[in-house]
C-alpha cells in the first residue's frame, strides 16, 4: 500500500477559536496575511502557486500525537451489519451506530477505511462546543438583553491541524510567514476579538492509501463535475466589510473521480478580485464497486 508523505501544521490555540476552518477559510486567511506582508502582486502569485499544484486540506483535530481525520463517505456505503456479523448481537447494534454516526476517526482506522475494512471509532475528541452566556447593551437606553455565544474549546495539549502538499519553496515563501503572521493575528471568525490566537509547529504525516482511480478530498471543494458520494455545504462570509455570495461547497470526506476542483474569483465592487478556495485534496478511497458503475474516473 503506498505512502503518502504531506506537511502537517498543528494550530495550538491559545483561547477559543469559533470553528475549525475549512480549506476556503484558512486559504482567505492566508491571502489576507499574504497581502499584508507583500502586498497586492504577491497574492496573484499565491493564487498561482495554488492552482499549479499547492494543496491543503480543512482543520481536523489532533491530541498530543493522534490525528483525527473525517470519515470518508466510500464507508457510509457498506453494509455495517454484515462486517459485523461476527460480533455478539448485544455489541453489534451499538457498534453499527457508532460507525454510521462518527466523523472522525483516528489516522490508523482512517487507513483502514480507505480500504473499506472494518474500523474503530474514538471514543471522545479533544474539543468541544460550548454556549458561553453574553450580555448586549442599548446604546441608547442601556437596557441589557441575554444572548449566547458558541465557541470551540480544546483540552490540554490538543488543538487542530491541517495538511500541506506541494513545492517547499513555496511553503517556506508564502505559507510560513502567513502562519508567524496569523498566530499574533487570529484566524477564522471574531479574531478581533481576541479568538484564534495559536502558536504552530511544522512537521510531517504519512498516510498508507490504497491504488484506486477514486479519491476522498480532505479539503471542502468545488467540484469541476459530479462527485462519486457527496456532502453540500453552503458557506458565504465576508470580504472588507462585503458579503460574499453563498456557495455550494462538497464537504470533506467526499469522494470525487480524478477532479482537481478549482479557485474561483468573486468582483464585490472593491478595488481587488477575491478568490475562493475549492481545490480537492486527494487520498485514493477504494469505493463498492456497485456505487461505481456509470461514473467516469478518467
Amino acid at each position: 500500500m503506498p505512502r503518502l508523505s504531506f506537511k502537517t501544521v498543528k494550530l495550538i490555540p491559545r483561547g477559543p477559536i469559533r470553528e475549525l476552518p475549512r480549506a476556503d477559510t484558512i486559504f482567505g486567511a492566508i491571502g489576507n496575511a499574504v497581502a499584508t506582508l507583500f502586498g497586492a502582486k504577491a497574492v496573484d502569485e499565491l493564487v498561482g502557486g495554488f492552482k499549479r499544484e499547492a494543496r491543503i486540506s480543512s482543520a481536523f483535530p489532533f491530541e498530543g500525537n493522534t490525528y483525527y481525520l473525517p470519515k470518508p463517505l466510500s464507508v457510509c456505503v457498506l453494509d455495517f451489519g454484515e462486517l459485523l456479523k461476527d460480533l455478539p448481537e448485544e455489541e453489534r447494534y451499538p457498534m453499527e451506530k457508532s460507525m454510521k454516526k462518527a466523523r472522525y476517526l483516528d489516522l490508523r482506522n482512517f487507513e483502514r477505511s480507505l480500504g473499506l475494512e472494518p474500523f474503530d471509532v474514538p471514543k471522545g475528541l479533544p474539543f468541544r462546543r460550548v454556549d458561553v452566556p453574553r450580555v448586549a447593551l442599548d446604546r441608547v437606553t442601556n437596557d441589557s438583553s441575554l444572548y449566547f455565544w458558541d465557541e470551540v474549546r480544546f483540552e490540554e495539549n490538543s488543538g487542530f491541524y491541517f495538511l500541506y502538499s506541494g513545492d517547499e519553496g513555496f511553503f517556506r515563501d508564502y505559507i510560513l510567514p502567513a502562519l508567524r503572521y496569523l498566530s499574533d493575528t487570529g484566524i477564522g471568525g471574531k479574531a478581533t476579538w481576541g479568538f484564534g490566537l495559536f502558536d504552530f509547529q511544522v512537521s510531517k504525516l504519512e498516510i498508507s492509501a490504497p491504488e484506486s482511480p477514486c479519491n476522498v478530498t480532505l479539503s471542502n471543494a468545488l467540484p469541476t463535475k459530479t462527485p462519486v458520494l457527496w456532502n453540500l455545504v453552503r458557506k458565504g462570509g465576508w470580504s472588507s466589510g462585503r458579503r460574499k455570495p453563498k456557495v455550494n461547497f462538497i464537504s470533506e470526506g467526499s469522494i470525487v473521480a480524478n477532479d482537481p476542483g478549482k479557485i474561483i474569483s468573486l468582483d464585490l465592487g472593491l478595488t481587488y478580485r477575491v478568490y475562493v478556495y475549492g481545490l480537492t485534496f486527494p487520498i485514493p478511497a477504494e469505493v463498492p464497486e456497485e456505487t461505481l458503475k456509470g461514473v467516469d474516473c478518467q
